[in-house]
């Protein structure tokens, strides 16, 4: 028998069981991949991530990403999760100013920056988390994941026939005057415009025939945006729906995010690279997704996306003849 101890963390929240929930175990060596499967199946959580020892010498970790019924590549905000959960265990050193933490992952090397400031008072809020971290005591402003824009193409599908999947009338995707296109950020994901929050906050899809067209079209993922948006501050609000790769919604995704925000900036939406978006299917607890693209980073396809995350559960689990059982 093997005990190992998982967290749930919200990423993009200071607040637990706000935000997107991730499990995390920190220290997977020697788990077999079919374990890692049964384990983010018993945690039913959209998705879940097994951190090991770097497989490359220009790695400091190696993540792998469960949904409960598949393995995928990359998870924007399990990358956020699973960087605090090291961090909050001492296993990353964090110094005054950017301290840059280097990912392995099934699509390569991912970049993640902290930005940590020393204080002999620090304080915790919406933008900032109190730090102890070996001898470093202040501030965690942000985790900022480095993220790929591999490409971006006008979608092919109707917009009637997502309307009619949604249960929107296609006037709501139309009426934005915006196109639907396919931006792959390591998924391909689909983004959807719509007029209205409310019609966002108020949709149930058919998730079932939604899977059926994705796997068609080869789409993995679906980001629902609008740019009415609940608070000032951000530029966009959004639902994230992925029945193709075993996921029914994701409360806040990250890669989508870092897809959006060079979408935004491409058509003219927004003026600055450096954004605040809104994310999930209860407008009192959003998840809150900061995005960064620099003008030169729209040549280089690229993005920084992060916030910071809170641990709301910490649980020890067992593996005996490949059962998962959760203490």
């Amino acid at each position: 028998m093997r005990n190992l101890v998982i967290k749930q963390v919200d990423a993009f929240t200071t607040r637990p069981f706000g935000g997107n929930p991730a499990g995390v175990i920190t220290n997977g060596d020697g788990l077999r991949p079919e374990e890692m499967m049964n384990i983010a199946g018993e945690m039913n959580l959209s998705e879940t991530a097994i951190v090991t020892l770097p497989e490359s010498l220009d790695t400091d970790f190696r993540i792998r990403f469960f949904t409960p019924s598949n393995e995928v590549d990359l998870s924007g905000h399990v990358v956020i999760a699973a960087t605090w959960a090291l961090l909050e265990e001492e296993r990353i050193q964090v110094s005054d100013g950017v301290t840059t933490v280097n990912m392995g992952t099934n699509v390569g090397r991912i970049a993640v920056d902290l930005l940590f400031y020393s204080t002999d008072s620090p304080e915790t809020g919406s933008d900032r988390v109190a730090l102890r971290n070996g001898l470093a005591c202040g501030e965690l402003h942000r985790i900022m994941m480095h993220q790929s824009i591999r490409n971006h193409s006008p979608s092919s599908i109707p917009a009637s026939e997502i309307a009619g999947i949604l249960g929107i009338d296609a006037s709501e995707i139309s009426g934005t005057g915006l196109p639907m296109e396919v931006v792959s950020t390591g998924l391909d994901q689909l983004m959807i415009p719509i007029r209205s929050k409310e019609t966002i906050l108020e949709l149930n899809p058919d998730l079932i025939k939604l899977g059926l067209s994705n796997k068609k079209h080869g789409i993995q993922t679906n980001h629902i945006f609008s740019t009415d948006t609940f608070s000032e501050d951000c530029v966009t609000y959004s639902r994230h729906f992925a029945p193709a790769v075993g996921m029914w919604e994701d409360p806040g995704t990250g890669t989508a995010a870092a897809g959006l925000g060079n979408y935004l900036l491409r058509h003219g939406i927004v003026t600055s690279g450096e954004m605040i978006m809104e994310q999930g299917n209860d407008s009192s607890s959003l998840a809150r997704i900061l995005v960064e693209v620099e003008e030169s980073m729209l040549g280089e396809s690229s993005a920084r996306i992060g916030g910071l995350a809170a641990t709301s559960i910490t649980r020890e689990i067992s593996l005996e003849s490949g059962n998962v059982v959760i203490v």
